[in-house]
C-alpha cells in the first residue's frame, strides 16, 4: 500500500523544475510498489516535488473516470462551484479582457461541464481532454474537443484566453508547457492556472496524510512558486487569489484516523461535514486552491 512519510534528510541534489536551482533537502519519503521516493523542498522558490517520478510516461496521468471530473454528480456541489469559483474566473477573465466575447482553449477539460458554463457566458470553447471517455461527454454537451495532450497540440491557432486548470501540478516539465503558451495567446490575451495549494490549512492539520494525490500530482505549489514559476515561464500576474474546496478532506481523515475513516463513504455529504475546516482555511489566507491570471509580459503594456 502506498504511504508517505517525514523525511528529514539531504538527498542526491535535484533541479528544482521551476527554478531549476539544485536543492539536496528532503522533507517526505513516498513508498509506492517496488520503490521509494522522495519529496524535496526547494529552498529559492518553496516548491516541493517528488523525485525520481513514479510515473514517467505521459499517458500514466491520464484520467477517465467519470464522477469526481463532475463533483460526483452532485447538483449542489456543482451549483456552488459555478457560484463561487466558475462565476468569479469569468467575470475577472471578461474584465481583465474587456468583452464577452473571446477565444478560450481549456486544457485538461474533463467531461466538459466547466467548459460549457464559460461557454454559456460568452466564451467559444475549445476543450483539450486525452481520455476518451471524457471527452466523449464533453462533446455531448456540445464543446469542441481536441484529443490529445497538451504537449503534443500542434495546431497555429490561437487563443484571447488559455485556462489550465489541475493540470500543472502533473507535469515533470510545467516550464516548457507554460512557457509555450505565450506563443498561442493572441495579442492581449490571458492566462489562467488553478493548482492545490499545499500551504492550505489542511495540510498543515494532516501532514504526511494529508491527500496529496500521489503518485499522479509530482509538484506541490504555494503562492510564492505558482508565481516564481509563471513569472519565469514569461507572465505577469494580474490577479490571484484562493478558494476553497472540501474534496481533499474525507480521505485526509480516513488515512489519519483509520478505524473512524473506515466508516466514512466519500461523498457531499460527508464532504459537508468538513465545511467548517474549509471556511477556516479561507478566511485564515490558508485555503485549499490557487488561482492566477496572468499576462504574457510581451502583453502587458498593451
Amino acid at each position: 500500500m502506498p504511504s508517505l512519510s517525514k523525511y528529514r534528510i539531504n538527498m542526491t541534489p535535484q533541479n528544482c523544475p521551476v527554478c531549476t536551482s539544485k536543492t539536496e533537502t528532503v522533507s517526505y519519503r513516498f513508498v509506492y510498489d517496488v520503490g521509494e521516493f522522495f519529496i524535496y523542498c526547494c529552498r529559492q522558490c518553496t516548491l516541493e516535488f517528488l523525485r525520481p517520478l513514479p510515473l514517467t510516461e505521459i499517458n500514466e496521468r491520464q484520467m477517465e473516470s467519470i464522477g469526481d471530473a463532475e463533483l460526483f454528480h452532485s447538483d449542489l456541489f456543482q451549483a456552488l462551484h459555478k457560484i463561487l469559483i466558475i462565476a468569479p474566473e469569468i467575470s475577472r477573465v471578461q474584465k481583465l479582457l474587456g468583452r464577452t466575447d473571446y477565444s478560450m482553449l481549456d486544457v485538461g477539460c474533463g467531461t466538459g461541464w466547466i467548459s460549457k458554463i464559460w461557454a454559456d457566458s460568452g466564451a467559444h470553447v475549445t476543450g483539450l481532454e486525452p481520455s476518451a471517455a471524457r471527452a466523449a461527454v464533453a462533446r455531448k454537451r456540445g464543446i469542441r474537443v481536441l484529443s490529445c495532450y497538451a504537449e503534443d497540440l500542434d495546431d497555429d491557432e490561437r487563443y484571447d484566453l488559455i485556462v489550465i486548470r489541475h493540470v500543472v501540478e502533473h507535469l515533470e516539465n510545467p516550464k516548457n508547457l507554460l512557457s509555450s503558451f505565450v506563443s498561442r495567446l493572441n495579442p492581449g490575451g490571458l492566462l489562467l492556472v488553478v493548482v492545490p495549494n499545499i500551504d492550505c490549512i489542511g495540510r498543515k492539520i494532516f501532514d504526511s496524510d494529508w491527500t496529496w494525490v500521489l503518485p499522479w500530482h509530482c509538484n506541490f505549489f504555494n503562492p510564492r512558486s505558482l508565481k516564481y514559476l509563471l513569472e519565469g515561464c514569461g507572465y505577469n500576474v494580474a490577479k490571484s487569489w484562493q478558494t476553497p474546496s472540501p474534496l481533499w478532506y474525507p480521505e485526509s481523515f480516513a488515512l489519519k484516523y483509520p478505524r473512524i475513516g473506515a466508516m466514512l463513504k466519500i461523498s457531499p455529504l460527508t464532504m459537508l461535514l468538513f465545511a467548517p475546516l474549509v471556511g477556516l482555511g479561507y478566511i485564515s489566507g490558508f485555503s485549499d486552491n490557487l488561482t492566477i491570471i496572468a499576462k504574457p509580459k510581451s502583453w502587458s503594456n498593451l
